[in-house]
């Protein structure tokens, strides 16, 4: 009897099918509960987009914040949409639109409206932008803007500057619980901190204000019952391989169980080793991809110009030099060690370039951590 694969992935997944984020749901519900802000961090495809659109999910909102849910007016954007021509009055017009449905659905002779009006014609300068904050404080609403890869903007020509940060945390600041912010970021609140600092040296983090909630590793329990979807197929066995080399990272236990499944729909039942190879291989495959977008995060979302001048200078190009062929070396005695590359000649020149990679960046993060003091 054939069945349908129950592991999907590539998507966010709807609220119904979102598993083992209780804990992080309840506490950021709370926090806009009582008006406070919140920047969820983790690494890529770790469910992050998935707790948004659970958290504005309009069946889940007397759930999750009984009593205050009809007070609510959620707006999201996701921060990499936002083209290089982007000001800062299109964000706001942009994310206070279902603000501006829901004030029309209320009439249009209330002072809410007014304000809303009287700041669109200003482009939402901030000080009239202030003045339909605290019409909305009157109206006993709140506005919660969940932003989607915030951390995006930090090499953006126009929004990343001291004046859209600092704005928006004088927004929030100055509310009175009126506006919630609720971003994601593939990097920790610190190394935002970091990365804008030279935006405002002498001033306070403009993100002090907001907690930062790590999506981790799911729990074995939610990892257990992920994995019981496959009970058509998957052994015991099938389930303590899928936790070797997944971990328990969602996405990449949704792609390693989906492609076991399929092994089995194609007709490796019989042959369990050839069936844990080819997964594996995909697995790597994923990890690559994952480590790419992470390097993108850690040094392409800053200074470019001052990366571009650390690959000028001769010390950095001598530690990435030494890092690829170091990189190279470690490469070629694992492959040489490991009966899972003995079939596959080709992964053994993808697995030695991802170690060269590899060994580059770390060269490169090395000479940048100043650990030996150079003119550059």
């Amino acid at each position: 009897m054939a069945h349908n694969n129950p592991f999907i992935y590539g998507n966010p997944v709807a609220p119904e099918q979102l598993i083992g984020r209780d804990k992080e749901l309840r506490h950021i519900a709370r926090r806009i509960g009582t008006g406070q802000s919140t920047i969820i961090t983790g690494s890529p495809r770790c469910g992050k987009t998935s707790v948004l659109d659970y958290l504005s999910a309009p069946e889940k909102q007397v759930a999750l914040y009984g009593d205050e849910a009809d007070n609510l007016v959620f707006s999201y954007l996701g921060a990499y949409e936002c083209g290089p021509e982007f000001s800062q009055a299109q964000f706001w017009h942009q994310v206070l639109r279902p603000l501006q449905e829901r004030i029309v659905a209320q009439g249009t002779d209330s002072p809410l409206f007014k304000a809303y009006q009287i700041g669109e014609e200003n482009h939402f300068e901030s000080y009239e932008l202030g003045k339909l904050i605290a019409q909305i404080k009157k109206a006993n609403w709140r506005l919660v803007l969940l932003i989607d890869e915030f951390d995006s903007l930090l090499h953006h020509p126009i929004l990343n500057s001291a004046e859209f940060f600092g704005g928006l945390r004088t927004q929030v600041s100055r509310g009175k619980n009126a506006l919630v912010l609720v971003i994601t970021a593939n990097i920790s609140r610190s190394q935002f901190h970091e990365k804008t600092q030279r935006l405002n040296p002498m001033g306070s983090p403009y993100f002090n204000f907001t907690e930062e909630v790590v999506l981790g590793a799911l729990p074995d329990t939610e990892i257990d019952k992920l994995l019981h979807q496959g009970d058509a197929y998957f052994t015991d066995e099938d389930r303590s391989f899928l936790k070797e080399v997944a971990g328990g990272h969602p996405y990449l236990l949704k792609v390693a169980a989906s492609n076991l499944w399929a092994e089995y729909e194609h007709g490796n039942e019989k042959k369990p080793i050839k069936r844990q190879q080819r997964v594996r291989q995909l697995i790597f495959d994923k990890f690559k991809e994952y480590s790419l977008q992470k390097e993108k995060s850690d040094i392409i979302v800053g200074d470019d110009d001052e990366m571009l001048k650390n690959l000028s200078n001769p010390i950095f190009i001598a530690f990435m030099f030494v890092g690829t062929l170091l990189g190279e070396r470690v490469g070629y005695l694992l492959t040489n060690k490991s009966f899972l590359f003995e079939a596959e000649p080709l992964s053994i020149h993808v697995f030695k370039f991802g170690c060269a990679a590899l060994g580059a960046f770390l060269g490169y993060k090395i000479a940048k951590l100043k650990l030996f003091k150079f003119n550059g």
